[in-house]
């Protein structure tokens, strides 16, 4: 019996850190091909290209099985989740690319609001009381951090894209991002239904139909140029395409890590693991890209590192559960990958008496 207790806390404590490490990797990594080339869109897609890649590459020698078919009826029920979740992606790596990474939580801080506004008029469903102070507490964190941080794109990763009021649309982006992120986690719920309730299925249409969305809007963004002269050796291609490269691997890896997290981690674990994770994010940021971090931005991590953990704890409570569904802060969403896996589908009302 202690044995087997002592594999279930080796096995939750090499997913949270596994899922640490991919996240934080992740947007350390996007923010440096960022800041040498400018090319969002462009990077998106490479990724997505390679998620897929990996899927089929998984598919043929490893235990997961994608659908053997691609039927086009399921394609058009699933349009509208893969529109908002390209938009989402392209959105976020756009915030990235104009403001610190360290201000990247904060710029993308409104997901919990929005998530809960949407769950309430659209879903008619009404969260606890601490769940809603939480919201507000990551509220104040987003507007302290937009209104008292006075230079959001402080380090030189940033300065090296800037443009006039290049920072003011990156917190645009941001919060854009959170809007299409928040319509995600509700549209999920139906688009499972067109799969049988498969997050495996549904992880193969979208990274598919992501992938042929995003090559119309490389054009559209006015990336063609750019991709081009990449393709044709005219820029750095190697450090973009490397770059590319490992963050779709990672991305992928992202992905699994979230699969793998709602097997074995509780609500109290993924809390302690995402104020970690946005700690440790904030000093790397500044150890690696010089990210200034002053009063008003310390402040904003704090309240919605804060909020989170708040929001997270009033879920784990018995009495929340007939209120509103479990719905924690995605990484996928605050790192903008392209997944292969849904974490949403994953939760359901047992998990949330689980213990770690």
């Amino acid at each position: 019996m202690a044995q087997s207790e002592q594999h279930s806390r080796l096995a939750v404590l090499g997913t949270v850190v596994f899922y640490m490490v991919v996240a934080i990797s992740m947007t350390l990594l996007n923010k440096n091909v960022l800041s040498s080339t400018p090319l969002p869109v462009f990077l998106l897609f490479c990724q997505s290209a390679m998620a897929v890649f990996l899927l089929a590459l998984e598919n043929r020698l490893g235990p997961i099985k994608t659908p053997a078919t691609f039927e086009m009826p399921i394609a058009k029920e699933l349009a509208p989740l893969v529109g908002i979740n390209v938009l989402g992606l392209i959105f976020n790596n756009y915030c990235l690319q104009y403001v610190d990474a360290s201000f990247h939580q904060v710029a993308r801080g409104l997901v919990l609001p929005c998530t809960i506004l949407i769950t309430i008029f659209v879903l008619k469903q009404y969260p606890s009381r601490l769940s809603l102070i939480a919201a507000l507490i990551v509220t104040s964190g987003f507007f302290s951090g937009v209104l008292f941080d006075p230079n959001h794109a402080s380090s030189k990763a940033s300065a090296a894209v800037a443009k006039p009021h290049s920072s003011v649309l990156g917190i645009l982006f941001g919060a854009s991002s959170s809007i299409a992120s928040a319509c995600h986690a509700i549209l999920i719920k139906k688009s499972l239904t067109a799969v049988q309730g498969s997050a495996i299925a549904l992880s193969y249409y979208n990274n598919i139909l992501s992938t042929l969305a995003l090559i119309p809007l490389v054009i559209i963004c006015g990336e063609g140029p750019g991709a081009l002269r990449l393709l044709s050796g005219e820029h750095d291609a190697k450090t973009f395409f490397w770059g590319a490269g490992i963050t779709g691997v990672f991305g992928f890896l992202i992905s699994l890590a979230s699969f793998i997290s709602i097997k074995v981690t509780s609500p109290v674990t993924h809390m302690i693991s995402s104020a970690a994770r946005g700690v440790l994010q904030t000093m790397l940021a500044v150890y690696f890209f010089g990210d200034i971090i002053s009063s008003g931005r310390m402040v904003s991590i704090a309240l919605i590192i804060t909020g989170s953990v708040l929001y997270v704890y009033s879920k784990s409570l018995p009495e929340s559960d007939s209120k509103a569904p479990y719905s924690p802060l995605d990484s996928k969403s605050v790192n903008g990958t392209p997944t292969l896996f849904d974490a949403e589908e994953g939760k359901s009302t047992k998990d949330h008496n689980h213990s770690s």
